[in-house]
C-alpha cells in the first residue's frame, strides 16, 4: 500500500504549533484592547453551515474553531483537534480532540458535535450554500447526501468517542485537512440548534467555542464580541473586544479610519495614490486568492445565446479597471487565479489583442445572434451596493455602450437583499467574487458545476463537469493541472462568466495593531492573534 508524502501525513509533535497571539519581547501593549475593523456589510447570517461570504465567515472565525486555523503564512495549525492521523492510504484521517473543550455556555463540547455539525451542512433541510463542500473533500457520501440519495447519518465521519473523530474518505484528498478551516465544517452546538432553530444565533441565544463570544448586534451598525471565558486557550488571547462595523462605503470607511473610529478599512480607489504619498506604512497590499468576476444567468435571453455571452466577455478592458479604474489589481483571464498552488493557467491569445481588434470580432457575434443598431443589446449589471462595484459596473456599461452599443442599466441592492436576489435567479449579469476556502484550483472551478449551489447562473456544460470529475481521481498534481486548465479553456470557449480582475487584499491598517497576517494567501485573519500596541 502507498504511503503518503510528508505533507499529507502530518505528525503535529514536529510542526511547532502556534496558538494566539504572537508578541515580540519588550513590547508594550494597550490597557484597551479593542479591535475596530470595517466588515463592510451586514452579514447575513453567523450560522456557520449557513454561511457564504466573507462579511460572516470573517466574524464566524472568532466566535467559532474547527479542527484546525491557518496561521499568517496559509499553513495549517491544530485548533479545537490536537493532533491527527492519516491512514497509509490517504482515505481515513483520525482527530483527537483537546481535553476538556467548553462551548461558551461550559457545557462540553466533544466530537458527537462536528459529526452534527458536518451532517447538518450536507442535509438538504439546511440548504447550505457550501451543502456540496464535504463532496468536493471526497467524504464518504457527501455527494449522494446532496443530491437526497442517501441520507445524512451516512456521512463518512463518526465519533468514535467523545474525543475522537474518524473521517473516511472517498480516495485521498491532499488538501482536506486545510479545508476545515472554513467555517462551514465548524462545530455548532445541537441543543442550542435544536431548541432555538432559525434564532440560534442571536445574540440571547447563540452558545460558540471560539475565542470570543457574541455579545451585541446592532443590525446595519456592528457586530460586538468580547473574549469567550471557556475558550482553552483563553490565556493566550490578548483582545478583550472586537468591534465589526458595517461600512459599505470605502470612502466612509476611509473617512472614519481617519477620524480614529477604525483600526482597519478597505481603500477608496481614488485615495490611493494619496495614501501612498501620506501613510505609506499603513497601507497593506497582500496576495490574495480572489477572482472578481460577472456572472450570465443562461437561463434568460440574451445570455442563453453563447455568442452574446462571448461578445460581452471579449470587449472587457480588464487593464483599464485593474490599473485605471480601481489600481492594485491584475486583470483576470481565468476563473482560477494564477497563484494557487499547483496551477499553471492556459494563455488566451485573443485577450493580449488590442481592444480595438477584439471589438470587431464581438460585433460580428453579435450580428450573428441578431442584433445591429435598430435592435442594440439591452440588458441589466447587478452589483451589491459598495462604490468599488459601482465605479466597476459603471465601467463595463460604458465599454459596452461604446464597442457594441449595447444598452446597459444598472441595478444595486444592499448585501443581503442582493443575495437572495441572486439565489432566485432575479438578475442577467450579476457581479460575483470568489475567495479561496483551500489553496487548490478545485475551490474555484468547482462553483461552475452542474450542481454546485455557487452555480448560479445555471451553466450546465458536460465537457466542463467531465474535465473536473477526472481531475478528482487524479493523484499527480501536473496531470491535475492539465485537466484544469482545459476546464479554463472550457470556461474561455462558452463564457458563463466573465473574469474582471484578481484582487489582493488592500486595506489600512492602525500602525499600533500588531499580529495582522500579512503572507496568508486566503486572508484569513482571527483576532486571537492580534493585539493592540501602546500609542
Amino acid at each position: 500500500m502507498k504511503k503518503m508524502s510528508p505533507l499529507w501525513l502530518v505528525s503535529l509533535i514536529s510542526v511547532a504549533p502556534l496558538y494566539a497571539a504572537q508578541i515580540p519581547a519588550g513590547t508594550s501593549l494597550s490597557p484597551q484592547q479593542i479591535f475596530r475593523y470595517n466588515n463592510h456589510a451586514e452579514p447575513a447570517t453567523l450560522d456557520p453551515q449557513k454561511i457564504e461570504e466573507n462579511t460572516a465567515a470573517q466574524i464566524a472565525l472568532d466566535l467559532f474553531e474547527g479542527l484546525v486555523w491557518l496561521d499568517g503564512n496559509g499553513k495549517v495549525q491544530p485548533a479545537q483537534a490536537e493532533s491527527w492521523k492519516v491512514s497509509a492510504d490517504g482515505k481515513q484521517i483520525d482527530f483527537t480532540l483537546r481535553k476538556n473543550l467548553r462551548w461558551s455556555d461550559g457545557s462540553a463540547l466533544t466530537a458527537d458535535d462536528f459529526v452534527f455539525a458536518w451532517q447538518r451542512a450536507v442535509d438538504p433541510a439546511t440548504a447550505s450554500p457550501f451543502a456540496n463542500y464535504f463532496a468536493a473533500g471526497h467524504v464518504v457520501n457527501a455527494a449522494q447526501i446532496v443530491n437526497g440519495k442517501m441520507k445524512p447519518k451516512t456521512l463518512g465521519v463518526q465519533a468514535l468517542d467523545s474525543r475522537t473523530l474518524r473521517v473516511q474518505l472517498e480516495q485521498p484528498t491532499p488538501w482536506f485537512i486545510s479545508m476545515l478551516a472554513w467555517p462551514t465544517t465548524f462545530p455548532v452546538p445541537h441543543a442550542v440548534v435544536t431548541q432555538w432553530g432559525e434564532r440560534w444565533t442571536q445574540p440571547e441565544h447563540i452558545v460558540s467555542n471560539g475565542a470570543f463570544v457574541l455579545a451585541k448586534r446592532i443590525v446595519n451598525e456592528k457586530i460586538v464580541a468580547k473574549q469567550n471565558p471557556q475558550y482553552w486557550n483563553r490565556s493566550e488571547t490578548v483582545l478583550k473586544q472586537v468591534e465589526y462595523l458595517v461600512v459599505d462605503s470605502a470612502v466612509s470607511g476611509y473617512n472614519r479610519y481617519r477620524a480614529g473610529d477604525l483600526d482597519l478599512t478597505w481603500v477608496p480607489a481614488d485615495q490611493i495614490k494619496n495614501i501612498q504619498q501620506t501613510m505609506p506604512d499603513e497601507l497593506h497590499t497582500i496576495p490574495r486568492l480572489n477572482t472578481e468576476y460577472y456572472n450570465f444567468n443562461i437561463t434568460r435571453p440574451p445570455f442563453n445565446d453563447v455568442r452574446v455571452r462571448r461578445a460581452l466577455y471579449l470587449t472587457v478592458d480588464r487593464q483599464l479597471i485593474a490599473h485605471k479604474v480601481l489600481g492594485l489589481r491584475e486583470p483576470a483571464s481565468t476563473l482560477t487565479p494564477p497563484q494557487v498552488a499547483d496551477f499553471k493557467p492556459p494563455v488566451f491569445d485573443e485577450l493580449n489583442e488590442p481592444l480595438a481588434q477584439r471589438a470587431v470580432l464581438a460585433q460580428g457575434l453579435l450580428h450573428q445572434a441578431g442584433y445591429d443598431e435598430r435592435h442594440p443589446l439591452k440588458f441589466e449589471l447587478f452589483y451589491n451596493k459598495y462604490d468599488l462595484h459601482e465605479k466597476t459596473a459603471i465601467a463595463l456599461s460604458s465599454q459596452w455602450k461604446k464597442l457594441l452599443g449595447a444598452q446597459v442599466t444598472l441595478r444595486n441592492m444592499e448585501w443581503k437583499t442582493y443575495l437572495d436576489a441572486r439565489r432566485a435567479g432575479d438578475f442577467m449579469l450579476s457581479r460575483q467574487s470568489w475567495d479561496a476556502t483551500y489553496n487548490e484550483p478545485s475551490t474555484f472551478l468547482n462553483t461552475l458545476r452542474s450542481e454546485s449551489v455557487e452555480n448560479v447562473g445555471h451553466w450546465q456544460d458536460a465537457e466542463y463537469d467531465r474535465l473536473l470529475k477526472q481531475a478528482e481521481n487524479v493523484s499527480d498534481p501536473v496531470m491535475r493541472n492539465v485537466l484544469y486548465a482545459q476546464a479554463e479553456v472550457r470556461i474561455n470557449q462558452q463564457a458563463p462568466i466573465i473574469p474582471i480582475y484578481y484582487q489582493p487584499l488592500i486595506k489600512l491598517l492602525k500602525p499600533y495593531v500588531g499580529g495582522f497576517p500579512t503572507h496568508n494567501p486566503q486572508d484569513y485573519v482571527y483576532s486571537k492573534e492580534l493585539y493592540i500596541i501602546a500609542h
